[in-house]
């Protein structure tokens, strides 16, 4: 378990420690979807427009996780708009 951070500021080079009860880990704030920029409308962010069913405004693209717009960039959530669009995907298919 992590209880402690030690620090340094980059202007001034001080050391200093940040107590703690756990830290959580991001990779990275932008969103990967610069391959879809010509094809799917994105928000100012980058992220792709979907409703709540994890459509685009293309019938049959779909889009969850952290890419789609409105997400909470958690694993959990990721997991949600998966199975979200996978059951709008299958009806979809079926029409």
């Amino acid at each position: 378990m992590v209880k402690q951070l030690m620090l340094k500021n980059t202007k001034n080079g001080k050391i200093s420690t940040l107590e703690l009860a756990g830290v959580f880990v991001a990779i990275s704030s932008e969103p990967n979807s610069a391959q879809w920029r010509e094809l799917l409308p994105l928000d100012e962010g980058g992220y792709i427009i979907t409703n709540e069913l994890m459509e685009t405004e293309i019938p049959g693209i779909f889009a969850v996780g952290d890419v789609r717009h409105n997400s909470a960039r958690q694993a959990i959530t990721a997991a949600v708009d998966s199975a979200t669009a996978a059951i709008s995907a299958e009806k979809f298919l079926s029409f």
